[in-house]
């Protein structure tokens, strides 16, 4: 395996016996200079093929021990779980890990949909998901919500390529979503890549909130002086927030409550942020 070049101190772009392009994980093949062969493939922990730019690009805003955590989760998950698991997925998880670490700093915990019922449907991936917090509690130092474990199991239902499909069917998510995405490409003046990571990443949101819309569930804590505080350091995010509350209420008959608000507006922002990079 020849490795062509760094990512951080443990990761690298290399490429295969057949040339193929791949990221691999391992403690210190960053270090070396670039390009150089590694004979010994034992150092190798993991392997990544077909990663886009935008996972690539990860590595530049997501620590290193940020990517070991996830590694380590879906290493979890592989033992645990007789299904096969999206190949993204760490990381879409190291992703979502270093947002919840931010959030959970600020004081921001998020009440995920249906937590009783997943916990009924899918005791596995909870069991993982409450490894995977306390986990993520000892490194960050920090207290993550009760239901950090919830969203982790989310992503691990929705990476299990072979499991049934969990979430909404009675909306047309798929319209709502493309409106939604067109409302912010309007607004901010820009195009969003619907293929990639971060139309994706924007998209996982969008599901979390349509859950809690079917399951006449909302989103729970005291987080009304950091809705004050994001709306002055977000203007344009939260501009573009209360055109899609205003289509929520036009289009569902639903009104988003700043809770909902504040959470649009961060993903909002970040979605634009990255997008724009």
């Amino acid at each position: 395996m020849r490795a062509i070049k760094k990512l951080n101190n443990n990761v690298a772009i290399c490429l295969d016996s057949s040339g193929a392009e791949l990221i691999a994980f391992g403690k210190g093949i960053g270090f070396p200079a670039m390009p150089y062969e590694i004979s010994d493939l034992s150092v190798i922990d993991e392997t990544y093929y077909n990663v886009t730019p935008e996972q690539q690009a990860l590595f530049s805003s997501v620590p290193e021990d940020i990517f070991a955590i996830s590694a380590k989760i879906v290493e979890e998950a592989k033992k645990q779980l007789s299904v096969q698991l999206n190949p993204s997925l760490v990381f879409i998880l190291a992703d979502h890990i270093q947002f919840s670490i931010e959030r959970s700093k600020k004081g921001m915990h998020i009440k995920m949909p249906s937590a009783s019922e997943i916990a009924i449907k899918y005791p596995k991936e909870i069991e993982i998901g409450r490894y995977a917090a306390k986990m993520i509690e000892r490194h960050a130092k920090t207290a993550m919500g009760k239901d950090e474990a919830v969203s982790i199991a989310l992503h691990l239902i929705n990476a299990e390529m072979a499991s049934d499909d969990y979430g909404i069917t009675s909306l047309n998510t798929d319209r709502i979503t493309d409106h939604i995405l067109s409302m912010i490409e309007d607004h901010f003046q820009m195009k969003i890549d619907r293929d990639g990571f971060n139309c994706a990443r924007f998209e996982t949101h969008l599901s979390y909130l349509f859950g809690r819309i079917e399951n006449h569930t909302a989103i729970q804590s005291d987080n009304s002086r950091m809705f004050e505080s994001a709306v002055a350091d977000y203007p344009d995010a939260y501009a573009c927030a209360m055109k899609i509350k205003e289509y929520f209420m036009s289009a569902l008959s639903y009104n988003l409550a700043d809770e909902e608000v504040l959470y649009l507006m961060l993903h909002i922002n970040r979605l634009c942020t990255r997008e724009v990079l």
